[in-house]
């Protein structure tokens, strides 16, 4: 089997929960510094694609890379090392409701790095002025609004300087006009940090603009 020169590749990919079929063969490409877009409705299949390139989730059949590396084949220690390589945003955000601003941001780099607490303070700040949220930084996720835990959940995913980001759902929740505001982040900061994005959302306005291009894959119910 050769391996492929690009970002992420799919192929063939085959999953299914109990009876019911989840993805069909699926195959694509991903470029680097691409932004694909994956839209469908719930229940078609678009999360669980995010989370077999993680490798929390193992296919049925088929064969999923990341550069390189065969995810469906890594050994746990293994993944967890091409993990570091990788961003995530969750469609909640995920950031943990006992931890200000700052320290949520800091997370990966305390769990996964040796890095020292000025050079982790550093990193944060950077991050947070990114995404306009620097200013915010002791306040809790009770404290911010939705659009503000979607700008911290984007600082997060970007401090271990990954080459791929994902992204579920980053305007669900949001009035149009935020999530707007959240896309035009998500192109932007793509482009300054050159990093690579998988977007997965049934909003087709969000859709045609973050993705490079235009560029979309469509998964339908199975």
């Amino acid at each position: 089997m050769t391996k492929p020169t690009h970002m992420v590749e799919l192929r063939d990919v085959y999953m299914q929960f109990e009876e019911k079929k989840i993805l069909d063969d699926l195959s694509l490409r991903v470029e680097p510094q691409e932004r694909l877009v994956v839209m469908g409705q719930t229940g078609s299949g678009k999360s669980t694609i995010l989370r077999l390139i993680l490798g929390t989730l193992r296919p049925n059949s088929g064969s999923i890379f990341f550069k390189q590396f065969e995810i469906t084949r890594l050994q746990r220690r293994k993944l967890q090392a091409v993990r570091q390589h990788m961003g995530m945003v969750y469609q909640y955000s995920a950031l943990l409701s006992s931890r200000d601003v700052r320290d949520n941001v800091a997370l990966p780099l305390e769990e996964l790095t040796d890095k020292s607490r000025a050079e982790i303070d550093k990193i944060v700040d950077e991050k947070l002025e990114l995404v306009g949220m620097k200013d915010s930084k002791d306040l809790l996720p009770e404290e911010l609004s939705g659009g503000m835990r979607k700008r911290v959940a984007l600082a997060r995913s970007l401090v271990l300087e990954p080459e791929l980001i994902l992204l579920d759902e980053p305007s669900a929740g949001l009035d149009p006009v935020i999530a707007s505001v959240i896309d035009e982040l998500i192109i932007s900061l793509s482009e300054t940090a050159k990093v690579t994005s998988i977007t997965v959302t049934h909003e087709m306005d969000s859709a045609f603009r973050i993705g490079t291009g235009g560029r979309s894959v469509f998964e339908r119910q199975h």
